[in-house]
């Protein structure tokens, strides 16, 4: 009977538990190597452990393993973008045209001058369109880890993360009105060129909408006392998210972040959800995102691509700090504020990945094409972002040491507030700024 059980415990499988064990235990030893080197931010710390642990390293977490933790992975990207979607108010960004301008200009900029490059060295029309789209995309996770590891308030915050949000918003909408052209080309049906980009991108708005139209209603039931209901409700809301676009085979990265943008629309001032913070439960899904990122990063696409490999982030990067840079006085910036702008829109991934795999979906030929720039972009990028990221954060002026996180921010209860004397009010969870 023992040996029996021996035979089938051998070779050890890599179950689920096992997968989310290894990845928080790795994922915290990189933290607190990471911690220990002053330029260096944790994540950074996440994907050396996901590198050395992965297939390019001691090959401990196999494809199989990236592949079973995927559903974590897009868990993770939902929260972050969802997150990254809460800072952009579209009144807000009615009330100040200027930063539309911006964001505009620093994408057409971006996209123009991947294109130009990408048609200097013989690649197609088609596959430089695309590539440009997906270039003008900026990663979300990097900032708003970064920015909250460091403590950061202010402006320049504020203000990259509405930048950021519609870099994604603006390279989705490019992609999408290329993705016809490049379905011609691939000789598909008239329905599927014309019907497949307005379904995911319709599609995926619509999703993102009704949900967060839901979960801001059921919002209003909540009280100080049931306020810690927040996390599980915002939590099942982007799963729902999740679930609702792989089952309609829509954009989930798209529908997330239109999520987070319709949350912040619908709540009401009594209401703010969307200024909650998950605290400490968010350091898991980064510890994911990360580790499991370390690990798929495609060395070997780097050396395949070549030149290109270093030159496609190169001119990415450039073209994105240059537009900001000349962009102070239309912010109202002094430079140091302006160039940490442009630094801070430099790392590239989530998106990007996602629509490179709706490329490979639809058009396995053409996405193998865009695949190997892409991963060889990201490589570079996330790499060399995060530490990037900390530098123009202090470049700023805006970090802010001493904070501790909170699970939930209550909101005071306005049955308290307005009693007098008799009884003490209702003590909040520790906020992210306690003076």
């Amino acid at each position: 009977m023992l040996e029996q059980i021996f035979q089938s415990i051998f070779p050890l499988e890599m179950n689920f538990p096992i997968i989310f064990g290894m990845f928080m235990i790795m994922g915290v030893v990189g933290g607190l190597v990471a911690t220990r080197v002053q330029w260096l931010p944790t994540i950074s710390g996440f994907m050396l452990v996901g590198l050395l642990m992965g297939p390019q390293g001691i090959n401990l977490i196999t494809d199989d393993v990236i592949v079973q933790a995927s559903h974590l992975v897009q868990i993770s990207l939902g929260l972050i973008l969802y997150k990254l979607g809460c800072s952009l108010h579209p009144e807000h960004v009615i009330k100040h045209p200027k930063i539309i301008l911006v964001s505009i200009s620093e994408s057409l900029v971006t996209f123009s001058a991947v294109f130009l490059l990408l048609t200097l060295f013989g690649f197609s029309t088609i596959v430089s369109v695309l590539v440009a789209a997906i270039g003008i995309s900026s990663s979300p996770a990097v900032l708003v880890h970064v920015a909250s590891e460091m403590r950061a308030k202010g402006e320049v915050t504020e203000n990259t993360k509405i930048l950021v949000a519609l870099n994604n918003l603006i390279s989705f909408i490019v992609f999408s009105s290329a993705l016809p052209f490049a379905l011609y080309s691939s000789e598909a049906t008239w329905s599927d060129i014309l019907g497949i980009p307005f379904y995911r991108m319709i599609g995926g708005f619509a999703i993102g909408t009704v949900v967060a139209f839901a979960v801001t209603r059921l919002s209003r039931f909540l009280r100080p006392k049931t306020f810690h209901y927040v996390f599980p409700l915002m939590l099942g809301g982007i799963m729902l998210t999740l679930g609702l676009n792989s089952a309609f085979q829509m954009s989930f990265l798209f529908s997330c972040l239109v999520f987070g943008i319709m949350v912040r629309w619908f709540e009401k001032e009594t209401h703010p959800i969307t200024a909650t913070d998950f605290g400490y439960a968010e350091d898991i899904f980064y510890i994911i995102l990360f580790v499991t990122a370390g690990a798929s990063l495609h060395v070997n696409e780097m050396v395949e691509a070549g030149w290109i490999a270093i030159l496609f982030p190169f001119v990415r990067c450039a073209a994105k700090y240059l537009v900001l840079a000349g962009s102070a006085r239309a912010l109202d910036y002094n430079f140091k504020q302006a160039s940490a702008t442009g630094m801070l829109l430099m790392p590239m991934a989530g998106l990007a990945i996602g629509l490179l795999q709706t490329t490979n979906s639809l058009m396995p030929y053409i996405g193998a094409q865009v695949a190997i720039l892409i991963f060889a972009a990201v490589a570079v990028l996330e790499t060399i972002g995060p530490p990037i990221a900390k530098y123009a954060f202090r470049l700023s002026g805006e970090v802010d040491g001493g904070a501790v996180k909170a699970l939930v921010v209550i909101p005071d209860d306005p049955a308290a507030s307005s009693s007098e004397g008799t009884t003490p009010p209702m003590p909040h969870a520790a906020s992210k700024n306690p003076d």
